[in-house]
Protein backbone atom coordinates (compact mmCIF):
# COMPACT_ATOMS: atom_id res chain seq x y z
CA UNK A 1 0.00 0.00 0.00
CA UNK A 2 1.25 3.49 -0.86
CA UNK A 3 1.58 6.16 2.19
CA UNK A 4 0.65 9.31 0.89
CA UNK A 5 2.03 12.20 1.99
CA UNK A 6 0.01 15.59 3.34
CA UNK A 7 1.39 18.79 1.42
CA UNK A 8 1.45 21.39 3.43
CA UNK A 9 1.37 25.44 2.05
CA UNK A 10 4.78 26.49 2.52
CA UNK A 11 4.90 30.27 3.75
CA UNK A 12 1.14 29.97 4.64
CA UNK A 13 -0.13 32.11 7.86
CA UNK A 14 -2.49 28.27 8.56
CA UNK A 15 0.79 26.50 8.02
CA UNK A 16 2.73 28.88 10.69
CA UNK A 17 -0.50 28.41 13.02
CA UNK A 18 -0.16 25.24 12.98
CA UNK A 19 3.99 24.77 13.25
CA UNK A 20 3.55 27.39 16.47
CA UNK A 21 1.11 25.32 17.98
CA UNK A 22 2.71 22.23 17.54
CA UNK A 23 5.67 24.28 18.96
CA UNK A 24 4.19 25.38 21.63
CA UNK A 25 2.77 22.05 22.65
CA UNK A 26 6.29 20.09 22.68
CA UNK A 27 7.97 23.08 24.70
CA UNK A 28 4.89 23.78 27.13
CA UNK A 29 5.21 19.45 27.80
CA UNK A 30 8.76 20.50 29.04
CA UNK A 31 7.60 23.42 31.02
CA UNK A 32 5.37 21.67 32.56
CA UNK A 33 7.05 19.38 34.40
CA UNK A 34 10.07 22.31 35.08
CA UNK A 35 7.73 25.10 36.40
CA UNK A 36 4.24 23.78 36.26
CA UNK A 37 0.81 24.57 34.69
CA UNK A 38 0.10 28.47 35.38
CA UNK A 39 4.15 29.53 33.95
CA UNK A 40 3.45 27.12 30.72
CA UNK A 41 0.09 29.44 30.08
CA UNK A 42 1.87 32.01 30.46
CA UNK A 43 4.29 31.48 28.02
CA UNK A 44 2.51 29.94 25.31
CA UNK A 45 -0.26 33.34 25.52
CA UNK A 46 3.16 35.82 25.26
CA UNK A 47 4.43 33.27 22.61
CA UNK A 48 0.54 33.79 20.52
CA UNK A 49 1.01 37.86 21.24
CA UNK A 50 4.13 37.21 19.82
CA UNK A 51 2.62 36.04 16.59
CA UNK A 52 -0.10 37.98 16.46
CA UNK A 53 2.29 40.96 16.44
CA UNK A 54 4.37 39.40 13.60
CA UNK A 55 1.79 38.33 11.29
CA UNK A 56 -0.25 41.78 11.33
CA UNK A 57 3.26 43.88 11.44
CA UNK A 58 2.93 44.50 7.63
CA UNK A 59 -0.18 46.43 7.49
CA UNK A 60 0.66 48.82 10.28
CA UNK A 61 -1.48 51.71 8.70
CA UNK A 62 -0.18 56.16 8.99
CA UNK A 63 -3.70 56.94 9.57
CA UNK A 64 -6.29 59.24 7.54
CA UNK A 65 -4.12 61.51 5.30
CA UNK A 66 -4.62 62.93 1.45
CA UNK A 67 -2.14 63.22 -0.72
CA UNK A 68 -0.76 66.56 -1.84
CA UNK A 69 -1.48 65.87 -5.05
CA UNK A 70 -5.14 65.14 -4.45
CA UNK A 71 -5.65 68.42 -2.79
CA UNK A 72 -7.37 71.13 -4.58
CA UNK A 73 -5.37 74.08 -6.12
CA UNK A 74 -6.43 76.80 -3.53
CA UNK A 75 -6.10 74.51 -0.19
CA UNK A 76 -2.01 75.21 -0.34
CA UNK A 77 -1.36 78.01 -2.30
CA UNK A 78 -0.14 81.02 -0.51
CA UNK A 79 -3.51 82.44 -1.17
CA UNK A 80 -4.73 80.50 1.81
CA UNK A 81 -2.81 81.70 4.49
CA UNK A 82 -4.71 83.96 7.04
CA UNK A 83 -3.93 87.47 7.86
CA UNK A 84 -2.74 87.44 11.56
CA UNK A 85 -1.56 90.30 14.08
CA UNK A 86 1.79 92.23 13.22
CA UNK A 87 1.03 91.76 9.26
CA UNK A 88 1.36 94.50 7.37
CA UNK A 89 -1.17 95.10 4.72
CA UNK A 90 -0.71 96.83 1.13
CA UNK A 91 -4.34 98.09 0.94
CA UNK A 92 -4.84 99.60 -2.64
CA UNK A 93 -8.16 101.18 -4.39
CA UNK A 94 -7.43 101.18 -7.89
CA UNK A 95 -7.63 105.09 -9.49
CA UNK A 96 -8.13 105.90 -6.02
CA UNK A 97 -4.56 106.52 -4.27
CA UNK A 98 -6.00 108.59 -1.45
CA UNK A 99 -7.75 105.58 -0.12
CA UNK A 100 -5.05 103.54 -0.57
CA UNK A 101 -3.32 102.37 2.54
CA UNK A 102 -0.46 100.54 4.23
CA UNK A 103 -1.50 99.34 7.67
CA UNK A 104 0.10 97.04 10.09
CA UNK A 105 -2.89 94.47 11.72
CA UNK A 106 -3.16 96.02 15.63
CA UNK A 107 -3.13 93.84 18.38
CA UNK A 108 -6.94 93.89 18.39
CA UNK A 109 -6.70 92.36 15.18
CA UNK A 110 -7.90 95.55 13.00
CA UNK A 111 -6.78 97.81 10.51
CA UNK A 112 -7.94 101.42 9.72
CA UNK A 113 -8.63 102.64 6.21
CA UNK A 114 -9.61 106.07 4.69
CA UNK A 115 -13.25 107.08 4.93
CA UNK A 116 -14.82 103.40 5.90
CA UNK A 117 -12.39 103.43 9.28
CA UNK A 118 -12.34 100.49 11.51
CA UNK A 119 -11.92 96.62 9.64
CA UNK A 120 -11.86 93.47 11.19
CA UNK A 121 -8.77 91.85 9.22
CA UNK A 122 -7.59 88.40 11.76
CA UNK A 123 -8.81 85.20 10.59
CA UNK A 124 -9.49 86.71 7.03
CA UNK A 125 -7.67 85.73 3.56
CA UNK A 126 -6.25 88.84 1.74
CA UNK A 127 -8.80 88.34 -1.02
CA UNK A 128 -11.79 88.03 1.76
CA UNK A 129 -10.65 91.67 3.35
CA UNK A 130 -10.53 93.25 0.17
CA UNK A 131 -14.24 92.28 -0.88
CA UNK A 132 -14.79 93.14 2.55
CA UNK A 133 -13.71 96.72 1.90
CA UNK A 134 -14.62 97.14 -1.70
CA UNK A 135 -18.29 96.05 -0.66
CA UNK A 136 -18.36 99.04 2.21
CA UNK A 137 -16.57 101.58 -0.18
CA UNK A 138 -19.72 101.77 -2.72
CA UNK A 139 -21.01 103.92 -0.74
CA UNK A 140 -18.35 106.62 -1.53
CA UNK A 141 -16.51 105.01 -5.05
CA UNK A 142 -19.06 104.27 -7.85
CA UNK A 143 -17.47 101.25 -9.10
CA UNK A 144 -14.27 100.60 -6.43
CA UNK A 145 -11.79 97.62 -7.24
CA UNK A 146 -9.96 96.78 -4.38
CA UNK A 147 -6.72 94.80 -3.93
CA UNK A 148 -4.91 93.36 -0.56
CA UNK A 149 -1.88 92.18 -0.49
CA UNK A 150 1.04 91.09 2.30
CA UNK A 151 3.80 94.11 2.25
CA UNK A 152 5.30 91.78 5.50
CA UNK A 153 4.41 89.19 7.33
CA UNK A 154 4.76 88.51 11.03
CA UNK A 155 6.48 85.77 12.06
CA UNK A 156 5.94 83.10 11.45
CA UNK A 157 6.77 79.87 13.59
CA UNK A 158 6.01 75.75 12.54
CA UNK A 159 6.86 72.44 14.11
CA UNK A 160 8.73 70.03 13.21
CA UNK A 161 8.69 66.31 14.77
CA UNK A 162 9.32 63.08 14.08
CA UNK A 163 12.05 61.18 12.33
CA UNK A 164 14.43 64.75 11.63
CA UNK A 165 17.94 65.40 13.11
CA UNK A 166 16.62 68.50 15.45
CA UNK A 167 13.36 68.37 16.38
CA UNK A 168 11.35 72.17 17.57
CA UNK A 169 9.48 75.08 16.76
CA UNK A 170 11.47 77.12 13.84
CA UNK A 171 10.77 79.78 12.52
CA UNK A 172 10.83 80.43 9.08
CA UNK A 173 9.94 83.50 6.01
CA UNK A 174 6.17 83.66 5.03
CA UNK A 175 5.62 81.65 1.69
CA UNK A 176 8.16 78.71 3.15
CA UNK A 177 6.78 75.54 1.95
CA UNK A 178 7.79 72.06 4.12
CA UNK A 179 10.81 71.78 2.36
CA UNK A 180 12.19 74.73 3.83
CA UNK A 181 10.68 73.19 7.23
CA UNK A 182 12.96 70.06 6.82
CA UNK A 183 15.77 72.39 6.28
CA UNK A 184 15.45 74.02 9.48
CA UNK A 185 15.08 70.94 11.25
CA UNK A 186 18.49 69.78 9.71
CA UNK A 187 16.73 66.97 7.42
CA UNK A 188 15.29 63.51 7.73
CA UNK A 189 17.11 61.63 10.31
CA UNK A 190 18.56 58.24 9.03
CA UNK A 191 15.41 55.86 10.32
CA UNK A 192 13.06 58.41 8.36
CA UNK A 193 10.52 57.10 5.73
CA UNK A 194 11.08 59.48 3.44
CA UNK A 195 7.66 58.75 1.82
CA UNK A 196 5.83 59.74 5.42
CA UNK A 197 5.95 63.13 5.27
CA UNK A 198 3.13 64.79 6.51
CA UNK A 199 1.59 68.57 7.65
CA UNK A 200 -1.01 68.86 10.02
CA UNK A 201 -2.87 71.86 10.29
CA UNK A 202 -5.90 72.78 12.10
CA UNK A 203 -8.13 74.26 9.41
CA UNK A 204 -7.77 70.72 7.69
CA UNK A 205 -9.86 67.67 8.16
CA UNK A 206 -6.57 65.38 7.66
CA UNK A 207 -3.12 65.42 7.28
CA UNK A 208 -1.53 66.02 3.97
CA UNK A 209 1.33 63.56 2.61
CA UNK A 210 4.18 64.27 1.16
CA UNK A 211 7.45 61.96 -0.61
CA UNK A 212 10.50 63.84 0.09
CA UNK A 213 12.01 62.96 -3.33
CA UNK A 214 9.47 65.25 -4.98
CA UNK A 215 9.98 68.28 -2.64
CA UNK A 216 13.68 67.74 -3.69
CA UNK A 217 13.20 67.72 -7.37
CA UNK A 218 10.55 70.48 -7.20
CA UNK A 219 7.49 68.77 -7.93
CA UNK A 220 4.71 71.58 -8.73
CA UNK A 221 2.19 70.76 -5.95
CA UNK A 222 4.79 69.56 -3.43
CA UNK A 223 6.60 72.56 -3.02
CA UNK A 224 3.94 75.38 -4.17
CA UNK A 225 1.85 74.27 -0.77
CA UNK A 226 2.59 77.26 1.33
CA UNK A 227 3.24 77.09 5.00
CA UNK A 228 0.74 78.42 7.58
CA UNK A 229 1.39 79.66 11.54
CA UNK A 230 1.19 76.52 13.53
CA UNK A 231 1.21 73.83 11.00
CA UNK A 232 3.16 70.92 12.41
CA UNK A 233 5.86 68.88 9.74
CA UNK A 234 5.86 65.43 10.97
CA UNK A 235 8.06 62.69 9.60
CA UNK A 236 7.20 58.64 10.48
Amino acid sequence: MTRRSAVQPVGSVGSSESRLSRAGRATCSGRISRFGVRSCWRWTFALSLSFAAFASGGCAATGPHVWVDNLPAQAGSGNDVLITDGDILNVRVFNQEPLSTKERVRSDGRISIPVIGEVMARGKRPAQLAAEIQDRLKEIVKVPSVMVNFEQGAEMKVSVVGEVRNSGVFQIEPGSNVLHALAAAGGLSDYADSDKVFVVRKSLAQRVRFRYADLRSADPKSIQFALQTGDVVVVE
